[in-house]
Order: C-alpha cells, then sequence, then structure tokens
C-alpha cells in the first residue's frame, strides 16, 4: 500500500460524494491506495454505502464535532504509521479529481524523496497557484482574456488581519493580469495569510470560470495526464488536495511553533518557505475546486454546478 487518501467531509455536502467515488473507482492502482473517511457528524453509514462494491480498500473514522479539523489529520497520520504507508493525499469534500491523474500521481510519488518538492497534486482549477496553470491550459484564449478582465475589475480587501489592499496595483489598477507581478507582490506581504488570487476574492470571477468548465466537461472527463512539473512563481499553496511523505508530514503538523491557528496550511507553506522547497503539480491532470467559503449561498451554488457537471 502506497498512499492512503483521507478525505474530510461535511454532511451538508453528501452530494458531491458519489461523483467524487464514481470518478475514483476506475482508477488501475487501487490496489495501491486506501480511502479514509473522517467524519464529525455519525453519518459514517452514507459514506459505507456509497463505498461499498466498487472495489476501493476504505475505512470510515468519526471523530468528536468540536475543533476537529486538526484531530481529523492527526488520526489519519496515525492510521497511515499503523498500516506502514508511506505517502498520503489530503482530500477536502468539494474537489472532484480524475482517476487519470490520481494514477499519476501514485506513479510519480518517489518524485517526493529528493527533499527539493513538499507536495504533488492536481491542476485544481480555482487553486492557488493552479488556477494560473488550469486557465491556460484548459480554457481557449479568447475565454482565458475574458477570465483575466475580470480579474482586472478585482477589488481587493483586508480580512483575517491581514493587509490585501495593496495588491490592487496588479488589478483593477493594472492594463493587463501580469501573475508573476502579483505573485511577486504577495511574496513580500509580512502576513503569513498568502493564498490570494482574484479568483477567491471575485465571485463573478470564480464563476466565469465555472461555467467555461461546463461549456467543455467532455475536456475534463476525457484528460490525460503528461507528466510534472515543479510551481516556482508562487509563495503560497492553498492545501485543499495534495499528496505529501508520511513522515514529513507528521513532522509539520507536530512542530507547534509553525502553527498561527488550528489548520495545517500555514505550516505546510512555513515549512515549504523554510526548506526552499516547491510544489510538484501534474501536467494535464485537472481537478474541480468549485468555490471558496468567502462566498455566500455556497451549498446551493455547488449543488447547481454538481447537477450541470454529472448530468
Amino acid at each position: 500500500m502506497k498512499l492512503l487518501i483521507f478525505y474530510l467531509t461535511d454532511n451538508r455536502r453528501h452530494f458531491t460524494f458519489p461523483h467524487y467515488i464514481n470518478l475514483l473507482k476506475d482508477s488501475k492502482y487501487k490496489n495501491d491506495w486506501k480511502f479514509l473517511v473522517l467524519t464529525h457528524t455519525g453519518d459514517t453509514q452514507y459514506y459505507e454505502t456509497v463505498l461499498h462494491n466498487t472495489g476501493i480498500q476504505f475505512e470510515t473514522l468519526n471523530v468528536p464535532a468540536d475543533n476537529n479539523y486538526m484531530v481529523k489529520v492527526h488520526s489519519a497520520v496515525a492510521h497511515a504509521e499503523r498500516h506502514n504507508i508511506p505517502y498520503m493525499m489530503k482530500c477536502d469534500n468539494d474537489i472532484f479529481l480524475h482517476s487519470n491523474t490520481l494514477d499519476t500521481m501514485i506513479e510519480n510519488l518517489p518524485m517526493l524523496e529528493d527533499g527539493k518538492h513538499l507536495t504533488l497534486g492536481p491542476i485544481l482549477s480555482s487553486g492557488i497557484p493552479s488556477v494560473e496553470y488550469f486557465v491556460n491550459d484548459f480554457l481557449p484564449d479568447d475565454e482565458k482574456k475574458t477570465l483575466e478582465n475580470m480579474y482586472l475589475k478585482t477589488s481587493f480587501y483586508n480580512r483575517d488581519g491581514a493587509s490585501y489592499e495593496h495588491l490592487n496595483a496588479y488589478t483593477h489598477g493594472a492594463k493587463t493580469w501580469e501573475p508573476s507581478l502579483f505573485f511577486n507582490a504577495v511574496k513580500t506581504m509580512g502576513h503569513h495569510y498568502k493564498g490570494v488570487h482574484p479568483i477567491r476574492f471575485s465571485y463573478d470571477a470564480n464563476k466565469y470560470l465555472n461555467d467555461c468548465i461546463l461549456h467543455k466537461k467532455e475536456a475534463f472527463f476525457n484528460q490525460s495526464a503528461s507528466g510534472i512539473f515543479a510551481d516556482n512563481t508562487s509563495p503560497y499553496l492553498c492545501d485543499s488536495i495534495f499528496c505529501i511523505k508520511r513522515e514529513t508530514y507528521k513532522t509539520i503538523i507536530n512542530d507547534g511553533s509553525l502553527f498561527v491557528d488550528p489548520f495545517d496550511e500555514v505550516p505546510l507553506n512555513k515549512y515549504a518557505w523554510a526548506n526552499g522547497m516547491s510544489h510538484l503539480f501534474v501536467k494535464g491532470g485537472y481537478a474541480i475546486h468549485i468555490t471558496y467559503n468567502w462566498n455566500n449561498d455556497i451549498i446551493h451554488y455547488e449543488r447547481e454546478f454538481c447537477t450541470q457537471l454529472f448530468h
């Protein structure tokens, strides 16, 4: 067994799970990975029913409801240790991952052994920084230009203790969208929350990108991954989905000096900065992240998107 996929649940998003599993059950390496559902609402029977007869090796685990994110993470690491599984993949419950991309990641997990690369993941549609790769690969030039013009109308505002307003110089203060200049400006920020991009601040841009995906959804379902590349431009990884060495992940989550809140995202990035490590992505390997939880009425929007994507 090479990889433990640990899935962080939300009982409001049961509607995403059958679609997620239907994509992954076609993996040609199902004997090489195990699926661990981590829930906190006593709904393990639901997930077990969906996973039954899929050929996927799985377990479910229910944890206490309060402040449970890192409890789930630590539980997943302990599970991987008990079963001697050397690599782990965290996945949130608002993502759709193609089995072809999962298989390509499994084939390339040894790349995480060289000390140069911390994580390996898909090109996530609205992920940071992967949205830039997704847009360049997936959208035709006219749709890309429309989306970038929407970026230029985006206004950054300060939130969560971080000052982002100076980044408006690269949106409505600029004539063209220049991602390298934007990411360089993010890199120089003093605050630890650097997971910013117009796609996260602009509901309209996020919705337009999703509409483009729906218009050519067959390109997602028929994708073919073709290699691995390293990101060397963005200073920050939003960690909705990633593969990592179990022992490295254990080191990170047990280092209290890296934490600024009860989540693993900032520690993951701090560790990458301190050790000069980059993040790997699958070329041509797409996954869909619907939207960010900063948007209003998120569950209704996600449900509607799923209906259109899978029907």
